[in-house]
């Protein structure tokens, strides 16, 4: 059980790094890194204005996207899950692979006694760190202290969601976040003819951004495949991204992904 002063004193936090960063500074010019880390700190910044809860704090290749106010609540565990999932998406649209772990316990954010710099630390960031650097999917796991004080409030919740297809359970006991909300959720309405084409222009920007996003997980594991690449670390790591949505969405929920970004419908 998550311990009363834990509760009150621990904040939601999500880890996340772009993958491959260190091979795009040696690559690519000035511009073009300055664009990636702008394009997704707008996409964080974008989440800070409409949820109102969250903060982001940038360095180097690191997105901490964390919880303003201490303390445990339903909202905070919701609104994490989701935000996590739609950035990762509009990174993945934008062709920006990216792993991270959301987790909830210490984390201290302040500034020095001169005010001049900001110190941030606490087992919660350490916790999601060394998770996030354990996984060799691109995607965001949910860490057991993450969901454990949700699971405790409303019993049962988290395999209802797992039916759901929000997220699938390790036997370590962290979950596999699906990033792509909004394919999900648009799936069933589109079958039977309420969403309207072309989806780029529909619940946007993140219904596009799941389709987008979807098709860049596709269209590199193809890459890969077609220069008989199996077993470079990268390559792995598209595959195994691939092997878990193909189970958490079923086959036709990835068939119809797949067909949502030919041009005739998007």
């Amino acid at each position: 059980m998550t311990s009363i002063n834990n509760s009150q004193q621990g904040r939601y936090l999500l880890f996340l790094d772009i993958l491959g960063f260190s091979d795009l500074v040696e690559s690519k010019g000035v511009s073009e890194i300055y664009a990636v880390i702008d394009n997704a700190l707008k996409t964080f910044g974008r989440w800070e204005e409409l949820n109102g809860s969250f903060k982001t704090i940038y360095f180097s290749d690191t997105f901490i996207f964390y919880q303003e106010s201490k303390g445990y609540g339903k909202w905070a565990f919701l609104d994490i899950y989701a935000i996590g999932g739609m950035v990762l998406s509009a990174l993945l649209a934008a062709h920006i692979p990216a792993r991270g772990a959301i987790s909830f316990g210490e984390f201290e954010v302040q500034f020095d006694s001169t005010g001049r710099h900001q110190v941030y630390f606490g087992k919660a960031l350490v916790e999601a760190y060394k998770a996030e650097q354990l996984e060799k999917l691109i995607g965001i796991t949910i860490l057991p202290s993450a969901w454990k004080p949700y699971e405790e409030q409303t019993p049962g919740i988290v395999d209802v969601f797992a039916k759901e297809g929000v997220w699938l359970m390790r036997e370590d006991g962290i979950l596999l976040l699906n990033p792509f909300i909004k394919l999900r959720s648009w799936y069933v309405p589109a079958m039977i003819g309420e969403v309207d084409r072309p989806y780029s222009k529909w619940d946007a920007p993140e219904f596009p951004n799941d389709i987008l996003g979807f098709k860049f997980l596709r269209d590199k594991a193809a890459h890969y495949a077609a220069e008989n690449n199996f077993t470079s670390p990268v390559a792995i790591k598209y595959y195994a991204t691939i092997c878990f949505l193909k189970d958490i969405l079923g086959r036709d929920l990835y068939e119809w992904g797949e067909r949502a970004a030919l041009p005739i419908n998007f």
